[in-house]
């Protein structure tokens, strides 16, 4: 089963900033900037948060606390990197969720 994750400024728009992230792109983009592949990361983002990128809805307060988490969280000390993300793909997609939650928005998620 496959997990796309788009990010959302609000119901009808989805959330866009600037930058290129290197992380597996969503069926928008392939860069990050408004979706992603939340099956590949899915793994890591339960491990280190406790949250599930499977969820219907994840609301900006909740992405706030992922970022969070995953920007204190030491890379090499990863279980679950089932696709082989490197260090500098891990740096990317957390800064990228850094910047689209600090911008104020969710994600919904697709699969």
């Amino acid at each position: 089963m496959g997990l796309d994750n788009y990010w959302m400024k609000n119901k009808e728009e989805l959330g866009t900033i600037e930058g290129e992230f290197k992380v597996w792109g969503g069926a928008l983009s392939d860069n990050g900037n408004d979706s992603f592949r939340g099956k590949i990361y899915a793994g890591m983002v339960k491990e280190i948060t406790g949250k599930n990128l499977y969820d219907e809805e994840i609301s900006n307060d909740v992405c706030k606390d992922i970022a969070s988490k995953l920007e204190a969280f030491d890379f090499y000390q990863i279980t679950e990197n089932n696709y082989d993300i490197s260090e500098e793909e891990y740096n990317s997609f957390v800064q990228m969720f850094k910047l689209h939650s600090e911008a104020g928005h969710y994600l919904v998620s697709s699969w």
